[in-house]
């Protein structure tokens, strides 16, 4: 790594270093910044010429950053999103700015949120961009790095420097296909103990519920049950859930549900979603559960941020209307 001379140094050369870092391919950082591949490519070539490092290496899954880029990723792109809060301004008016805001959530959440939060956002900010990225592993260092401004999901307990707000309360449901023998019944506790169902397992383990997973004392459901809701009430039953298999996330769940006799255990909102399309039949549970509430999560200290505030409100809005 040679002497950096600051003076000299091109802060467009950072963005485009931000995107290759957060999009791993020319084209979708081109995309991203209104830059052709050539300009992109002739900004990296500066960009390691000034450096001193190749920063990037091609390869068949796109461009691998080189170990000094991993480190200074993170740090560039805090380095940016502290230049942006310090050259806003205090009033934040949504039908003027070209503020780019990066939402992270699951497709499940996206299924349910995005449709209606996209219209609107196009109607009050038209000329701002709003890139929704799947739920990193580490949601509280997206959030950190300024790669993602607000993270949604179901959150536990967290550290001191994030703050939230509930956008909705979950329920799990019971499906079903149109053509299962129990779909014109009531699902009973006894009628459900005999039929096969699926366990939606990250690990593949029955055994192994991996329900939560803490992320830097952050909390975060990374699998959708009922908190042993089900089971509790087969045991106090006395009856023994007959497992078919287990399936990766609900998604999955829904579409083996569709196409066999076993039932799953999913969000209500993704069985609502996706109900019509695999001709699912919804059952309410026959035993109590706790609804989960969604939140929007993000760093306390960007809260404050004018634009941050109204993006927040508009999740709300939104959250209250799905």
């Amino acid at each position: 790594m040679k002497k950096i001379h600051f003076a000299n140094l091109d802060l467009n050369l950072l963005r485009v270093f931000e995107a290759l870092i957060e999009e791993r391919s020319v084209t979708r950082a081109g995309e991203r910044l209104g830059l052709t591949q050539s300009a992109v490519s002739h900004a990296l070539n500066r960009l390691r010429l000034t450096l001193g490092d190749e920063l990037f290496v091609r390869t068949s899954d796109g461009m691998r950053p080189t170990p000094w880029a991993v480190e200074a990723g993170p740090k560039v792109s805090r380095a940016l999103q502290m230049m942006q809060r310090a050259l806003a301004p205090s009033m934040f008016d949504p039908s003027t700015s070209d503020r780019r805001f990066a939402l992270g959530m699951s497709p499940y959440l996206s299924a349910v949120l995005a449709p209606g939060l996209v219209r609107t956002f196009r109607d009050l900010a038209s000329r701002a961009e709003l890139v929704l990225r799947h739920q990193e592993k580490s949601v509280t260092e997206a959030l950190d790095s300024g790669r993602v401004d607000i993270a949604i999901g179901a959150f536990g307990r967290s550290s001191d420097r994030f703050d939230r707000c509930v956008l909705f309360q979950e329920q799990l449901v019971w499906v079903m296909r149109k053509a299962h023998p129990l779909a014109d019944e009531d699902l009973t506790l006894e009628r459900l103990a005999a039929e096969p169902h699926l366990i939606v397992s990250a690990t593949g383990s029955i055994s192994e519920m991996d329900t939560v997973f803490i992320d830097n004392g952050l909390e975060r459901r990374v699998i959708w049950d009922d908190d042993g809701a089900y089971l509790g009430a087969m045991s106090r039953a006395g009856r023994t859930a007959v497992t078919g298999m287990t399936a990766p996330d609900s998604i999955t769940a829904l579409a083996i549900a569709a196409e066999t006799d076993i039932l799953a255990l999913a969000p209500l909102r993704m069985a609502r979603h996706f109900g019509p399309a695999f001709s699912l039949v919804i059952k309410p549970p026959p035993y109590e559960t706790r609804p989960i509430d969604v939140c929007a999560l993000w760093r306390r200290d960007q809260g404050s941020h004018p634009a941050v505030g109204w993006l927040i409100e508009l999740l709300q809005a939104e959250g209250h209307s799905v």
